[in-house]
């Protein structure tokens, strides 16, 4: 419950001094990144040549993976660049690059070429190469090359893994990260201390206005050692939107389907982002039929803003009440959400269980009940998942690497496929 002073206080107060907590300034400890057999394998992270440092914008980055394909994205000026794709030292594929970015936007960024001046983030020239007809759970190692050689080192590229496999698939899961600060900083090296498979990101990645800039320095600087061989899927949050509508989000990213709202299977996992900031009408219907056609036993379904809360502008109305007529008829196990910064989680509501996970490293922010909720902290964490076909585990994890919830949830126990 709010204290006294909330109760009294004005607007203005409440929100300055009960409603946000102080920024987290405790020291960032250092965490070497999980060491994989994968590095060996291919003998590399995908870090840059000297060549590669002279011509890249940023660094490569994976995206919309799947069992039998990828995209490799990176920005830098037009040029005669290929992505090689070797199994076993063995070279399988070549993909030549072509613009990934906003078509819109080409010729602007073009005409801000010059090799005399750093380029903005604003100005980025985002290539992609799409590698296709791969097979299913298996390590690859892929390069970036030019005319004139390597302009990576190799990195290793895992596809997704088909239903039935016995290892279980691992992934994590960050909201609200978006400072480039220490906390942001402390969260992303206790997450590369675990071994997983792919991100998930509940949206707002760059504070305040989701520009280019701050997409580059919030995100793609602070994952810069993961990015390169984990992919990433995210759901776009409030202030991803503020400048131009999303627009420089929705170029850095090489998302699947219309990239605002999306579906991806890895194992025996189906996953949806959503997005709850608008343009509902068209979104629900395709969520309708991409649930429907659905055959997999867990549905993990991903986006912003949360549908219970017990923050102090708590739930979202009118994103749960556009939203869960679905979720709930399609037998959704879990809907997962950011936008407040802290954690809770809530009970399973028509049979969904619902987080709200917004402590990826934005300023925290306090709670105000407990309806409904078997756990919650104010704290920054982000949440690892492990996932069989019969088995659901979820962590909590703090800031200073403490586990602090866990859920586990058997198939035998859920309704659905």
């Amino acid at each position: 419950m709010r204290g006294p002073a909330c109760l009294l206080a004005g607007a203005a107060v409440v929100l300055g001094s009960c409603y946000r907590l102080p920024i987290w300034s405790g020291d960032v400890p250092v965490i070497s990144p999980a060491e994989r057999e994968a590095f060996e394998t291919c003998t590399g992270r995908g870090k840059l040549t000297g060549e590669g440092g002279k011509r890249l914008h940023r660094r490569p980055y994976l995206q919309s993976v799947t069992a039998t394909s990828a995209v490799v994205a990176w920005a830098a000026w037009p040029g005669n660049l290929r992505v090689e794709v070797r199994k076993d030292g063995e070279l399988v594929a070549t993909s030549r690059a072509r613009y990934g970015g906003d078509p819109a936007t080409r010729a602007a960024k073009l005409r801000h070429r010059s090799d005399a001046q750093a380029i903005a983030p604003a100005d980025f020239y985002v290539q992609r190469a799409d590698l296709v007809d791969l097979e299913p759970h298996t390590l690859y190692c892929y390069q970036l090359l030019s005319e004139t050689g390597p302009l990576t080192e190799p990195a290793p590229l895992l596809t997704a893994a088909p239903p039935g496999q016995t290892e279980p698939i691992r992934f994590v899961a960050v909201g609200d990260s978006g400072t480039a600060g220490a906390a942001e900083q402390a969260v992303a090296r206790r997450i590369a201390a675990l071994p997983f498979d792919f991100f998930v990101f509940l949206g707002d990645i760059a504070y305040e206005e989701g520009s280019a800039a701050q997409i580059q320095s919030a995100f793609f600087e602070v994952y810069r050692e993961l990015l390169p061989f984990v992919p990433s899927y995210l759901a776009v949050g409030n202030h991803e939107r503020v400048t131009r509508n999303g627009a420089p989000y929705f170029d850095a990213f090489i998302l699947p389907g219309v990239e605002r709202y999306y579906s991806f299977d890895w194992g025996d996992v189906h996953f949806v982002a959503i997005d709850t900031t608008g343009g509902y009408a068209e979104q629900l219907a395709w969520l309708d039929r991409d649930l429907g056609a659905n055959r997999l036993p867990w549905v993990i379904v991903f986006g912003h803003h949360p549908m219970y809360s017990n923050s102090y502008r708590g739930p979202v109305i009118a994103v749960r009440n556009r939203f869960m007529p679905v979720l709930r008829r399609h037998h959704v196990t879990m809907v997962l959400t950011g936008h407040e910064h802290h954690y809770e989680r809530f009970d399973a509501r028509d049979g969904i269980i619902h987080v709200v996970s917004g402590g990826g490293g934005g300023q925290l922010t306090r709670l105000y009940a407990k309806a409904g909720t078997v756990a919650q902290r104010t704290v920054h964490h982000f949440l690892a998942f492990e996932v069989t076909r019969d088995a659901l585990t979820m962590r909590a994890i703090d800031i200073e690497g403490k586990e602090f919830d866990r859920l586990e949830l058997r198939r035998e126990n859920r309704p659905g496929p």
